[in-house]
C-alpha cells in the first residue's frame, strides 16, 4: 500500500472570473461589500475547521475499555493525565498514523537517525510478514520520542499522510513538541476482527503500564532495578522472546520496559505464555509475584494483580 496516496491536497482552486460589468460606484461598493462577508464567512471556517482543538476527554481504564470508537477519540487517562490515550476505530487507522514512528522508535533493523518514506517503510513492514494493521496492535511513545520523529521528517523533508499530520495537529495542542515535555501517548484499536472485546482489553492494560514507565520515575528505576536484578538466562530469555516480536533488541531500556509489560500486565495466551520465554508457569508466576510484591504503591499497582475490566457491547457504528 502506497501511503503517499494519502496526502490530499484540500486547497481550494478559484476560477479566474470573467471582466464585471461596469456599475455605479455605489452599485461596486455593495458588491464588493458582499463578496467581502462571503470570502471572510469561508474563511473563518476553513481556519475553524483547521485550528479548532481536538476534544479531549478524561476517562478510567473501564470508561476507555467500554468505549467503541467510530472515529479517532484522544482522552487524557484519569489517574494520570500526563498518560493520553488515543483510541482507534480499526487497526489500519491507528497504522496509517503510527507505524512510521514505531520504525524509528523501535522496530529492529531499522535507522534511529531517519525517518523512513513510503516504499521504505513498506518494504520495512513486509519483511516483518505484517500489513499496515498488523504491524502493532497497540503503541506507546514518550513525548520526546514523538517530538524527534517530526523534527527528522521535516529535516528529512519527508512527505507525511494526513493522519500522521493529525498526530503532529495533536502534540501541537498538548505542547508536546517543545524540549522538555513530559507525556506518554499510548494507543489501542476498537473491538473489530481480528481484535475482540477481550484483546482490546488486554492491549490497553498493555500500554497503560508504558504509560506509567514513561511518566512516573519511581516506577521506571523500579522497573529498571528488577531487570538488572535478573539472572542473565531470564534477561536473554525475554530479550530472545521481544525479538521474536520485531522489537529492537539492542536498546535496553526498551527490553526491560517490554518486559514489566508482557510479564506483569499481559495475561492473555493469545499474547504471552510461560513458554514464550523457555519459563514452566509456576516460574513464571514466581517472577511475576516477586516483581508485584516490591512493586511502588501507585496508581498502577493494583492492575498488576486485578482483573480486566469487564466489557460492555456497544452500540454499532453507523454506516
Amino acid at each position: 500500500m502506497n501511503f503517499s496516496g494519502l496526502d490530499v491536497d484540500e486547497r481550494i482552486h478559484i476560477k479566474p472570473l470573467a471582466p464585471p460589468p461596469k456599475k455605479s460606484p455605489a452599485a461596486f461598493s455593495w458588491a464588493a461589500a458582499g463578496a467581502l462577508v462571503v470570502l471572510l464567512g469561508l474563511g473563518g471556517w476553513l481556519a475553524y475547521q483547521h485550528f479548532a482543538p481536538i476534544p479531549i476527554d478524561i476517562e478510567t481504564e473501564a470508561q476507555i475499555d467500554n468505549t467503541e470508537p467510530c472515529d479517532i477519540k484522544v482522552s487524557r487517562f484519569a489517574a494520570d493525565t500526563n498518560v493520553v490515550v488515543i483510541d482507534f476505530p480499526d487497526l489500519l487507522t491507528q497504522g496509517l498514523m503510527l507505524d512510521r514512528v514505531a520504525a524509528l522508535i523501535e522496530k529492529a533493523g531499522l535507522p534511529r537517525d531517519r525517518v523512513l518514506g513510503d516504499v521504505e517503510l513498506n518494504q520495512a513492514i513486509a519483511n516483518c510478514g505484517d500489513t499496515v494493521e498488523t504491524y502493532y496492535y497497540g503503541h506507546d511513545y514518550q513525548a520526546a520520542d514523538l517530538a524527534k520523529f517530526f523534527a527528522l521528517a521535516q529535516a528529512e523533508n519527508i512527505p507525511l499522510n494526513s493522519k500522521e499530520l493529525w498526530l503532529k495537529r495533536l502534540l501541537n495542542q498538548l505542547g508536546w513538541l517543545t524540549p522538555g515535555a513530559t507525556g506518554a501517548l499510548i494507543t489501542l484499536p476498537a473491538a473489530t476482527p481480528p481484535v475482540n472485546e477481550t484483546f482490546r482489553a488486554v492491549i490497553l492494560r498493555h500500554e497503560l503500564s508504558h504509560g506509567a514507565f514513561y511518566t512516573d520515575a519511581g516506577y521506571r528505576q523500579y522497573a529498571t532495578d528488577f531487570w538488572n536484578g535478573l539472572p542473565a538466562a531470564d534477561r536473554a530469555a525475554f530479550t530472545r522472546f521481544l525479538g521474536s516480536q520485531n522489537y529492537d533488541t539492542t536498546n535496553t531500556e526498551l527490553m526491560l520496559n517490554e518486559t514489566q509489560a508482557y510479564l506483569i500486565f499481559t495475561r492473555d495466551p493469545h499474547f504471552f505464555t510461560a513458554g514464550a520465554v523457555g519459563m514452566t508457569d509456576d516460574q513464571l508466576n514466581s517472577l511475576r509475584q516477586s516483581f508485584i510484591t516490591a512493586m511502588p504503591q501507585f496508581w498502577l499497582t493494583p492492575m498488576a494483580s486485578s482483573p480486566l475490566p469487564v466489557s460492555t457491547t456497544p452500540d454499532s457504528c453507523p454506516v
